[in-house]
């Protein structure tokens, strides 16, 4: 019956995802973008000053040696005028890895410095992250990455396209992320009572971030367009759901902490049952609890941490204007961090006892009655 039961999850679970899919896959943008193209510096001496009326502007001659196709080996030199400015200036060395993008004008092709390339330190951080994670954790390891990885695909591949494509944003990352929800902890945890309870318990706790972002923000009046990209993108694609899209990014941000609390205390409780098989529902019920409370802390307050980090430059400027907390608060772009932050935590926090009383169900109930 288990063995039946497994397949039907699992066969469900794939042909919401083909799905999807298939409705995704004629959502992909389809713009072309300007050909990126990988280079080393090779030279970099002073030129000279551009006039402006504040004085003049530093410029750099650059010579690039191109390594990707169809300009491989091709040897240019730029021009690279500093404003002096740290966001805008990318001021180039002697052998920096850089991207170059070309543009066709007045029927011969020009290039400039668009950015750094930055993938050989991304590439190694990611190897010492994958490293880490299978020397510590083993088998789990490599299933967490094998699952992370899988994730990353629907998001990017199903779950974006679809958002696109114009489906509401709030029932597709819903939707979507209770079913790689029950696909990981399956995957991670096997098919047992205890990966159903966490299941259960993430679902729930999901569910009712979603809901509380939803009605909070609502009423809140946030516009969902208080950061520069979700401007740059309703102006791309007018047709998307701004404020859906908050929502649903709030829902996916506290999925994996709620994750990890619906696994954590559906694991002790069943280690609790093993140790002590005596445990009736009551004694389980309330262990478990205990367990969620000790995590709840620390778990709310890594989400509610993580927003004021990502945050932290603009309550610094908010701070040496000497601006009012009551004003601060009531802009757009500090009530979305607000709300998202509290959403998440509430929805970790109703995720602790949901989780606990699938699994003082599932564990002791049927137990008690063979």
């Amino acid at each position: 019956m288990h063995h039946r039961m497994k397949k039907l999850v699992f066969l469900s679970a794939i042909i919401v995802l083909i799905t999807s899919f298939s409705c995704a896959r004629n959502g992909w943008a389809n713009t072309e973008e300007m050909p990126s193209i990988k280079g080393r510096v090779i030279q970099v001496t002073p030129g000279e000053k551009t006039p402006t009326s504040s004085g003049g502007l530093e410029t750099q001659i650059v010579t690039i040696k191109l390594t990707s196709k169809p300009y491989k080996n091709q040897v240019i030199t730029i021009s690279n005028t500093l404003t002096g400015h740290p966001l805008y200036d990318i001021e180039v060395k002697e052998g920096d890895r850089i991207i170059v993008q070309s543009a066709e004008v007045d029927g011969r092709t020009e290039f400039y410095i668009a950015e750094f390339s930055r993938e050989a330190p991304l590439l190694l951080i990611t190897i010492l992250f994958v490293l880490s994670v299978l020397i510590v954790g083993g088998v789990k390891g490599a299933k967490a990455i094998i699952s992370l990885v899988i994730m990353g695909l629907i998001i990017f591949y199903i779950m974006l396209p679809l958002i696109l494509r114009g489906f509401n944003p709030i029932l597709v990352t819903v939707g979507l992320s209770s079913v790689m929800t029950g696909l990981f902890l399956f995957f991670i945890g096997g098919y047992n009572r205890k990966t159903a309870a966490a299941i259960l318990g993430t679902i729930g706790g999901l569910v009712a971030a979603g809901l509380l972002a939803y009605f909070v923000g609502k009423a809140s009046y946030l516009t969902g367009l208080s950061s520069s990209e979700a401007q740059m993108l309703d102006f791309l694609q007018s047709d998307i759901d701004s404020q859906g899209l908050l929502f649903a990014g709030m829902i996916i941000g506290a999925l994996g902490a709620i994750l990890d609390v619906g696994i954590s205390i559906a694991s002790a409780m069943e280690q609790i049952k093993e140790a002590a098989p005596e445990s009736d529902f009551q004694t389980l019920l309330t262990r478990g609890l205990h367990v969620g409370r000790d995590m709840m802390a620390t778990m709310s307050n890594t989400l509610i941490l993580a927003y004021v980090g990502t945050a932290l430059p603009l309550l610094l400027l908010f701070q040496a204007g000497n601006s009012s907390w009551s004003s601060v608060i009531n802009l757009d772009l500090i009530a979305t961090e607000i709300v998202r932050a509290l959403a998440g935590s509430i929805g970790l926090t109703l995720a602790i006892p949901l989780t606990a009383l699938a699994a003082g169900i599932l564990l002791v109930k049927p137990i008690d009655k063979d």
